[in-house]
């Protein structure tokens, strides 16, 4: 049982060097800036004002109201997908009928 209790600690930690990239090449997250020069955008800060309808109530509001999705990942197609996709998302896909995933620009 204290083997369990000890091992089940962990900790992590960057370098200073590493610490030293968040905000200008990292995310503040941690997740890299850059996008890939396709698909992917560079992050430039994301939202910094709020949407439309805001009134800071604990309720969600979509940023993007007009946004339809290109296409939606369903049992019908998700083995066309399932390069692109984590095994959990595939599985879960493949489970459940309800379960689908609409994929945005």
């Amino acid at each position: 049982l204290s083997a369990t209790l000890i091992a089940g600690n962990a900790f992590g930690a960057v370098s200073a060097q590493e610490a030293a990239k968040l905000g200008d090449s990292l995310t503040p997250m941690g997740a890299e800036k850059a996008g890939n020069g396709g698909a992917i955008p560079a992050w430039d800060g994301g939202l910094t004002t709020p949407p439309a309808g805001y009134k800071n109530d604990g309720i969600y509001v979509n940023p993007f109201p007009s946004e339809e999705p290109k296409f939606t990942i369903n049992q019908s197609n998700v083995d066309q997908y399932a390069e692109n996709l984590s095994p959990g998302q595939v599985a879960m896909i493949k489970r459940y009928d309800e379960y689908v995933m609409p994929v945005y620009e």
